[in-house]
């Protein structure tokens, strides 16, 4: 990405101005952003700078609804644009200061050090999420076979009218979602154990639907970024047909980012 100098944003107090600044992420001062970047509502991004840290911000109208679809990728976009062009400490979703002097006073200021620091220990690390998927038919064949209360259940209530078995399909179901929860923790921990070895940290989330095998974010050296992707590749092809594995990235490091001292 071509990226040029950019000025800082405007200054005009709140009531004087129907505009505040919407805060998308901190990265450090000597950033320089593309001239193409947009945000939220199609805003200009440019930075706001102090010291040796600067917040990325767009300008947004005072008021009006914030929370659409549109606003949620805007967002996402920029923190992506800037994750793969430099360190990036990524806010939430929703961040509004009144002013690029409120952005310095209220935010960059009283925690200039705290900002540092962290955009210090993630610099030349990338996150990454690798999320499996089971292959329904394999995993569901696993468990018949690994688990006899599930096979005699399931040969007990087949053919039979759904009054006459409710008790019995509802017993079935509850043992299927257990023995896919140990499943899930199992191949979750066979995850990270393979990639571990190639990661700064690792994050383990929550899976987000029934299908999910294993779900964990990894935060990824440049230099150990080529091993790490030929272990995912690796342990892709053990796991064919039976979980489909994924991996994103680079991402910001949403996972990795540490707790504020005072929140903590």
């Amino acid at each position: 990405m071509t990226t040029q100098p950019k000025t800082e944003a405007p200054q005009s107090p709140v009531g004087q101005n129907t505009r505040v600044c919407y805060v998308y992420g901190i990265v450090p001062a000597e950033t320089r952003l593309s001239e193409e970047l947009r945000g939220t509502g199609g805003g200009e991004v440019s930075l706001v700078r102090h010291g040796d840290v600067a917040a990325a911000v767009s300008e947004i109208p005072l008021e009006g609804p914030l929370g659409t679809r549109d606003d949620l990728l805007a967002h996402e976009g920029v923190v992506a644009s800037l994750a793969a062009e430099t360190t990036t400490l990524p806010l939430r979703f929703g961040a509004v200061v009144t002013t690029a002097d409120a952005v310095v006073g209220e935010m960059l200021a009283p925690h200039h050090d705290w900002f540092a620091d962290v955009l210090a220990d993630l610099a030349g690390r990338r996150e990454f999420t690798v999320v499996g998927a089971y292959v329904e038919d394999t995993v569901l064949r696993e468990v018949l076979e690994e688990e006899p209360e599930v096979f005699e259940l399931r040969e007990r209530v087949r053919g039979l009218p759904e009054e006459a078995a409710y008790y019995d399909r509802i017993r079935l179901g509850e043992l299927v979602v257990r023995a896919l929860d140990d499943k899930r923790m199992a191949d979750t921990d066979a995850l990270v154990q393979a990639l571990a070895p190639y990661a700064v940290a690792v994050a383990p989330r929550e899976p987000a639907g029934e299908d999910t095998a294993a779900d964990a974010a990894f935060l990824v050296s440049d230099e150990d970024r080529p091993q790490f992707e030929q272990a995912v590749d690796e342990l892709g092809d053990r796991w064919a047909g039976r979980i489909r594995l994924r991996m994103l990235g680079p991402l910001a490091p949403y996972d990795f980012v540490p707790a504020h001292p005072e929140e903590a």
